[in-house]
């Protein structure tokens, strides 16, 4: 005999993600702008390039898609969604603007075991809310509900970016040489990169919850853990539309300082890092004073307060500075040419 069963009994209620979108509807549209000829709801979103490569001889997109990792679970912890649809577009458009390119679009995914539609609508409604922002249009996204293959309250947060760039005008870092020095843009904590580690120590080891005080700081673990990524999409355009000649530029993301400045320069070259030449923020003075842990693989699994490095001619620095500010860099390293493409990290 046939059974009578839904997809609900199933697990998958269709409706509450209709609802979280409808809760999210307006922060959504308040991204679109006359170039969006799609709807909320359509199976493919739609972006007029006609007006836009206008302005471009030879028009290249750049895409990147990036995710939030295990920051979600600290996030569910906390209660608190308000910023992790921001650390998703940030990492995603980052990822963009490093190539000098200009983020146009953004699109989003949200998916886990069950899905509670006011936490969907709260990250949709931060994603949007950073979008706005940076005047990227949230043209699309899509919701879904997998018991079995998610664990409860365990949610993946994904992102797509694109953006437009100049052909010529690529940053790409292929006219470093030695002798560039290297300058740090300060972040504002972990970003969205090593929270497995992270959590490991904090709640598993030290048996912290976010509501209480890290350690020896005037801040909740909550507060230090959920800062949110700091977005450099403007601040690279303002470097460009300034004319400050900006070789290579790397967002410290998974591989920290260590694998992701080499991305960026060509193969014979490596670059010097004096680790000494910032001053650490809250949370990474609390790694160095509580993990027993190689320097190497610190600086390899976080960023260790510096979200961006951007490599220039010394003619370039103070110009560079004078846009960044000088309370939110410093110079950090030296290019020196020696076959090997590595980072070193040095602490004098």
């Amino acid at each position: 005999m046939k059974k009578n069963i839904t997809y609900k009994d199933a697990g998958v209620d269709i409706k509450k993600a209709d609802d979280a979108i409808e809760l999210a509807k307006t922060q959504i549209k308040e991204t679109f702008n006359e170039r969006v000829l799609s709807s909320i709801g359509g199976f493919g979103s739609m972006y007029s390039l006609k007006e836009l490569i206008e302005d471009y001889e030879d028009p290249v997109l750049v895409q990147s898609i990036d995710g939030v990792g295990t920051k979600m679970s600290v996030a569910f912890a906390a209660n608190n969604f308000k910023f992790i649809g921001q650390d998703l577009v940030s990492a995603c458009c980052n990822d963009v603007a490093v190539t000098g390119a200009i983020p146009l679009t953004f699109l989003d995914y949200v998916a886990g075991s069950s899905l509670e539609k006011n936490i969907v609508s709260e990250i949709i409604k931060s994603v949007a809310r950073e979008c706005k922002s940076l005047g990227v249009a949230l043209v699309g996204g899509e919701t879904a509900e997998m018991p079995g293959t998610y664990q409860k309250n365990e949610y993946d947060l994904v992102g797509v970016a694109t953006g437009v760039v100049e052909r010529k005008k690529i940053i790409d870092g292929s006219s470093v040489k030695k002798g560039d020095i290297a300058i740090g843009v300060f972040s504002n904590g972990l970003h969205t990169n090593g929270y497995s580690l992270a959590r490991k120590l904090i709640f598993e080891t030290l048996n912290l919850s976010t509501n209480d005080k890290l350690p020896g700081f005037n801040m909740s673990v909550g507060e230090a853990l959920l800062a949110p990524h700091t977005n450099y999409s403007a601040l690279i355009q303002r470097l460009v539309e300034a004319g400050v000649e900006v070789k290579s530029i790397s967002h410290i993301t998974g591989g920290g300082l260590v694998d992701n400045i080499t991305r960026v320069i060509p193969k014979q070259f490596s670059v010097d890092i004096n680790i000494d030449s910032w001053k650490k923020i809250p949370i990474f003075d609390f790694f160095l004073e509580n993990l027993e842990i190689e320097k190497k693989d610190l600086y390899q699994t976080f960023n260790m307060g510096i979200g961006l490095v951007l490599i220039v001619d010394k003619t370039q620095k103070n110009g560079l500075i004078s846009v960044v500010g000088a309370d939110s860099c410093s110079e950090i390293g030296i290019v020196k040419e020696d076959g090997e493409n590595l980072v070193y990290l040095n602490d004098e």
